[in-house]
């Protein structure tokens, strides 16, 4: 046997050493550099591997309390400065009026006391002309003990926080369809019945199937459908899912609805600098903006965003866009549009996820106005306070809403079963955030006392106690009565919405709007009301915005 190598002998021996090391490690429990290897090579690679098994560390915490600063500085901020104001203004009469003090009379006499005041009035305009009152305020910094410089800083810097250039509701207006698009819920059973006959796709327990959800879906017998989908009312006629009968619905809601905002408010197009248009299903090429662009001459600087895919929260999803867009560009002015065309989005299949869509949505539309600018304030009818977005992203809340095709190949919006039970945790999420920005201290201080004492019932807060009237997406009867329950809501709160469902069916994103118009018509809304609009959306997202009546 011929000896070893130097060096394999050095690398053997090395080998023998680092075994025993990692031994030594093992029996103490401390991590070896083989196991720290076999961790990483176990650890995950791919960016959603690394994304799912990321554990939060201080950054949460960090992310926490800039949420609390968030809540502070947007409800409480004003409060401080008006506070702190108030406070050197008092420090500044005190050292004023020492500075300038009063004339006594040498003799308590009428006389004496006349000639005094005439002497004092002398006096004050000798020193308002020798600016002694500056005189005075250079003494109030400089006053010992006095708390003019703190305050002084104190009403500078929650001045400059408070900043921020605040969005309105000038006004909004909505769709009317015709009178040939409303069908009561018989004709509307008999349509889906010719358009089997005539494209061969409902059988008999499809149609006994969408009438009975018709029956009890809370809609009434005046809801609005597209043209496109009337015309099976000849049961010779198949449908027309032609991208010509889906831009004749667009410029019908759209172009109708802008026009009327237009007349409203007496704003000319070439005054618009924002245009945003929100409609899910349906996103042709040239976009819905450029279509609104070119039918009223909008200016060609006016900058444009279409909006797809957001479902029936996409409103305040484009209220949001509006807002950033109008703090980071003063004295502006954007139009928002909201909507949902459905001329091509019928199912044709036997499923019964999917056929749902067909007895829930229907044809609707809204236009908003909103502005910064300063002309325009005193005309406007809401004041933006606040907004909040909630994007769940759990497997069971992306496929609440999901389209897709069907197993055998007919394309459509599947609703899952559990949409009520997704749609509440959304909702929870939601109001949680919105929750320190609107509720009154006292619903505050029970939530956390609850919270303290550990009990298995937590308090559940009412947001009765801070807002007036609500405006909660009409998506179902079935979503209705599980808000109303869960808020604690009387049926005085959700008659707006019971309303519009009943009367419009579900109009998707434009909902809200259709709900705020019942409130302004039928309820007794005075300046000061706060008004809470709830949308629900497919991905699944649940936005809020809260507005303040200001006229």
């Amino acid at each position: 046997q011929q000896p070893k190598a130097p060096w394999r002998a050095q690398q053997s021996h090395r080998h023998k050493r680092q075994m025993a090391e990692d031994e030594g490690l093992r029996r103490r429990g401390a991590p070896n550099e083989s196991s720290e290897r076999a961790s990483r090579a176990s650890s995950p690679k791919t960016t959603a591997q690394r994304a799912v098994a990321y554990k939060p560390d201080i950054r949460v915490r960090l992310t926490v309390l800039r949420d609390w600063w968030s809540v502070f500085r947007s409800r409480y901020m004003d409060s401080v400065f008006w506070i702190t104001c108030f406070a050197l203004a008092c420090q500044f009469a005190v050292v004023t009026y020492r500075n300038v003090g009063p004339v006594q009379p040498e003799v308590e006499t009428p006389k004496a006391y006349a000639k005094a005041a005439g002497k004092a009035v002398e006096e004050a305009a000798k020193a308002a002309a020798a600016l002694r009152v500056g005189d005075a305020a250079l003494a109030c910094l400089n006053y010992p003990g006095g708390w003019m410089w703190p305050l002084a800083v104190a009403a500078l810097v929650t001045y400059l926080l408070r900043r921020k250039s605040t969005v309105y509701l000038l006004d909004f207006s909505l769709f009317e369809p015709p009178e040939e698009w409303k069908k009561s819920q018989a004709e509307l059973v008999q349509l889906m019945n010719n358009i089997g006959r005539s494209m061969k796709s409902y059988e008999e327990p499809d149609l006994e199937f969408m009438a009975k959800v018709l029956g009890n879906s809370g809609t009434g017998d005046a809801t609005a459908w597209p043209p496109g989908i009337l015309q099976c009312e000849d049961p010779t006629k198949q449908q027309d899912q032609t991208m010509v009968a889906a831009r004749h619905e667009a410029e019908t809601v759209i172009c109708s609805t802008l026009q009327r905002l237009f007349e409203s408010t007496g704003l000319k197009p070439k005054q618009v600098d924002f245009l945003i248009i929100n409609c899910s299903l349906f996103s042709p090429t040239p976009s819905l903006c450029a279509m609104a662009s070119n039918r009223f001459g909008l200016r060609s600087n006016c900058r444009t965003f279409n909006l797809s895919g957001q479902g029936c929260s996409a409103s305040l999803l484009s209220v949001d866009l509006a807002a950033e867009l109008l703090q980071n560009n003063p004295c502006s002015l954007a139009v928002v549009v909201s909507t949902e065309l459905i001329t091509q989005s019928l199912y044709h299949g036997h499923e019964k996820a999917f056929l749902l869509q067909n007895t829930l949505f229907r044809c609707g539309g809204a236009a908003v106005a909103l502005t910064n600018k300063a002309s325009l304030i005193g005309r406007a009818k809401y004041r933006l306070r606040h907004l909040v977005r909630t994007q769940i992203t759990d497997d069971e809340s992306y496929s609440a809403v999901f389209q897709c095709e069907d197993g055998s190949g007919a394309t459509g919006v599947r609703l899952s079963k559990k949409i009520v039970e997704v749609a509440g945790n959304a909702m929870k999420v939601n109001l949680t955030q919105l929750g320190p920005l609107v509720l009154p201290l006292s619903e505050q201080l029970r939530v956390v006392w609850s919270l303290l004492r550990r009990s298995p019932k937590r308090y559940l807060p009412s947001f009765k106690a801070a807002i007036d009237h609500f405006c909660i997406h009409a998506g179902g009867r079935a979503v209705l009565d599980g808000i109303e329950k869960n808020l604690k809501l009387d049926p005085d709160d959700m008659l707006p919405s019971r309303t519009v469902l009943r009367e419009r069916g579900n109009t998707s994103s434009s909902s809200i709007w259709y709900e705020l118009r019942y409130i302004e018509e039928h309820a007794n809304i005075r300046r000061g009301h706060k008004v809470m609009q709830l949308g629900f959306g497919s991905g699944f997202k649940c936005n809020s915005a809260v507005w303040s009546r200001c006229r």
